[in-house]
Order: C-alpha cells, then sequence, then structure tokens
C-alpha cells in the first residue's frame, strides 16, 4: 500500500459521498445532504494536505522549506476557517458536516478490510478447487 491507497481513498469517498448527497437530498433534505458532501471534501484536502506535507518533508531530496510552508499555510488556517465557517453558517446540521468528515474514515477501513480479506477468499477458493 502506497501512495496510490491514499489517493484511491480520497477518489472513492468523493465518489460515495455525492451518492450519498444525491439520495439523501431528495429522501431526507438537502441541506443535510449538502453538508455531508462538504464535509467529505473538507476531509479529502485535509487528507491530501497531509500527504502532500508528509511526502515533501521526508523526500529523499532536501526537503524545500517554501513548499512546506506554503502547505501548512493552506491546510491549517484555510481549511479550519472553512470547517469554522460552514459551523458557524448553520445553514447545515454539525451531525452531516461530521458524518462527511467520518466517511474518509469509513472508506479507508473498509478498502483495507477488502485487502486482507480478499487475499484470504482467492486462496481458499484455489484450495477448494483442488480438492473438488
Amino acid at each position: 500500500m502506497g501512495l496510490e491507497f491514499i489517493y484511491r481513498i480520497i477518489r472513492t469517498s468523493l465518489i460515495v459521498a455525492v451518492l450519498f448527497f444525491l439520495f439523501i437530498s431528495v429522501y431526507h433534505n438537502f441541506p443535510f445532504g449538502l453538508g455531508l458532501l462538504l464535509g467529505t471534501v473538507w476531509g479529502c484536502l485535509n487528507l491530501f494536505f497531509i500527504t502532500q506535507l508528509i511526502i515533501e518533508a521526508v523526500s529523499l531530496k532536501k526537503p524545500s522549506k517554501g513548499k512546506i510552508i506554503l502547505i501548512l499555510l493552506v491546510k491549517f488556517p484555510l481549511l479550519y476557517f472553512a470547517g469554522y465557517f460552514f459551523l458557524r453558517l448553520k445553514y447545515f446540521p454539525a451531525e452531516s458536516l461530521l458524518v462527511g468528515f467520518t466517511l474518509i474514515f469509513a472508506v479507508t477501513f473498509l478498502k483495507a478490510l477488502g485487502k486482507v480479506i480478499l487475499p484470504a477468499i482467492t486462496r481458499r477458493k484455489g484450495t477448494n478447487s483442488n480438492v473438488n
């Protein structure tokens, strides 16, 4: 599992969030669905900037202090101010923003679980086909 795993988590989280947004907006209410979508986008941007920060800080070449400072200036003030703004706006229920933000963790857990379970299932099918 490398960086492509993190990028797949981000992409899958955004796809699931868009699907949830559509269903929740139609069957529950629009502000809750939009809050879930914004919470997921906020969390995905947060994960992306953390990934970029770690890549830049531990790269084999000399880390660029300017790029690290730029990432830190974008990640902390802008993203956290956006989260504060969404909560302060009171248009979105706080629960929807939290559900959207934690959707990334659910996707990560399920993807990791799939990486563990799928090889075990395919190995078991391979050994069972030899018995029959």
